[in-house]
């Protein structure tokens, strides 16, 4: 009986590195927690028995879905990578990086993006989405609750652009080179934004081949977070 390794369709499977099967092991084993009980559809599921009103359960469904993120997306990929690969974490985007850079087109976004975001949110289509999906007359009610709705945020975008941009787009790069790495990131953010205005997932594609090559360029997420986080805010400013 012949051994696994002697088997020709399975050659390719054993002469992959240490370093492969982790990456991509954890990557579609956390997407796969993530899109199932990191989602909001899961917390719909087991705790639709909550005695609150409709604006503080769409809150805690999305918080959820946040800390799903920051969970599956960010902390069980740092500590494979820290565990298993034995690798700095600044190599996947978790330092500074070229901030001087990264600060000057963080800062031309934040001028351009209300515009766009603007404009965007007049789509009654894409309107009424976010209205009916997020708790946005409740974060919209006060500064405070605003404020309180953007730290809601922050763990969901934190989880997002370290998996994608720094996980896959600086971690595989040794492997499949720069473009197909941040090719690979933008296919999966587009796919995850299926289900929403069809608008906003076109929207993905070129978001994600922008923070693709401003995370390649500044060698870090934190740019790509800010810019993320910002347009989910202006959005729900915007919508609501």
């Amino acid at each position: 009986m012949k051994k696994p390794t002697e088997l020709p369709f399975l050659k390719p499977l054993f002469a992959a590195s240490k370093r492969q099967v982790v990456l991509w092991g954890v990557l579609i084993v956390m997407l796969l927690l993530k899109l199932y009980e990191g989602d909001k559809a899961f917390f719909v599921k087991h705790f639709s028995h909550l005695d609150v009103d409709e604006q503080t359960f769409l809150w805690l469904k999305w918080v959820w879905h946040h800390a799903g993120s920051l969970l599956f997306m960010f902390l069980i990929p740092v500590i494979f990578i820290k565990t298993m690969l034995k690798e700095k974490l600044l190599d996947y985007g978790l330092g500074m990086g070229d901030y001087k850079f990264g600060l000057k087109a963080t800062l031309a976004a934040f001028i351009i993006m209300p515009f766009v975001v603007y404009q965007t949110a007049q789509n009654p289509e894409h309107a009424e989405f976010y209205r009916s999906q997020f708790p946005l007359v409740l974060a919209n009610s006060s500064a405070l609750m605003f404020g309180l709705w953007a730290l809601t945020y922050l763990p969901h975008y934190i989880g997002w652009e370290f998996l994608f941009r720094g996980f896959v787009g600086l971690g595989f790069k040794k492997e499949m080179g720069v473009f197909a790495a941040m090719m690979l990131q933008v296919l999966l953010t587009t796919l995850m934004h299926i289900g929403k205005p069809q608008g906003e997932t076109w929207g993905t594609v070129f978001g994600g081949i922008y923070l693709g090559l401003l995370t390649v360029r500044t060698g870090s997420i934190w740019y790509a977070t800010a810019f993320h986080l910002y347009i989910g805010l202006l959005n729900s400013w915007f919508c609501g």
